[in-house]
């Protein structure tokens, strides 16, 4: 008996679901408009990314990627545009810092994703143990990695990170829902 169903896209792709190599998949799922309104619903953390460049200097930008991925070993991930001056010094140090914001960070983060040049300009920083810059303001949370593996994500990349060392405060979080910022409500009664 045959059904008059068309395949599923996924039974189109085959092995698209596995780890195996990338497949191209233009022209399946949502649009990019649909899908920029879809993940504005994903509530998020921001964080501040952080490396040095080629010179020493610090270099930086926001993201609402952040995710913990493996505690034996201690992983982290992160996704950074594949034309981020950021993903490349990353590569090419090898080491990253991540700065997770508190609720009164959103002016860091609109700094941080803004195109000024010098970021580290007008924000107070440390380094690390480990080199990487650590923001001296607005941090919930600061966890410095080594680059463990760097994995194709479409027009992203997903950073693993090793954890080496990190600091953190009982500070409320930034959290980031539908293009605006909001604190993360203190746990309690």
């Amino acid at each position: 008996m045959t059904s008059s169903t068309p395949p599923s896209p996924g039974a189109a792709l085959g092995s698209a679901r596995s780890m195996s190599a990338p497949v191209h998949l233009a022209g399946y799922g949502v649009d990019a408009d649909r899908f920029r309104g879809l993940a504005a619903s994903l509530p998020t953390s921001v964080s501040v990314i952080t490396t040095t460049a080629e010179d020493g200097s610090p270099i930086g930008m926001t993201s609402g990627t952040v995710c913990s991925l493996s505690c034996e070993p201690p992983l982290l991930l992160v996704c950074l545009g594949k034309a981020s001056r950021t993903l490349q010094a990353i590569r090419d140090r090898g080491r990253f810092g991540v700065n997770v914001l508190d609720s009164n960070g959103s002016e860091i983060s609109a700094h941080f994703a803004s195109r000024v040049e010098d970021k580290f300009a007008t924000t107070g920083w440390r380094r690390g143990r480990h080199g990487s810059p650590v923001l001296a303001d607005a941090v919930v949370a600061f966890l410095e990695c080594e680059l463990y593996q760097v994995v194709d994500g479409g027009d992203h990349a997903i950073v693993v990170g090793l954890i080496m060392d990190g600091e953190h405060t009982d500070a409320s979080p930034l959290v980031y829902f539908r293009r605006s910022y909001s604190g993360f409500g203190e746990s309690g009664a």
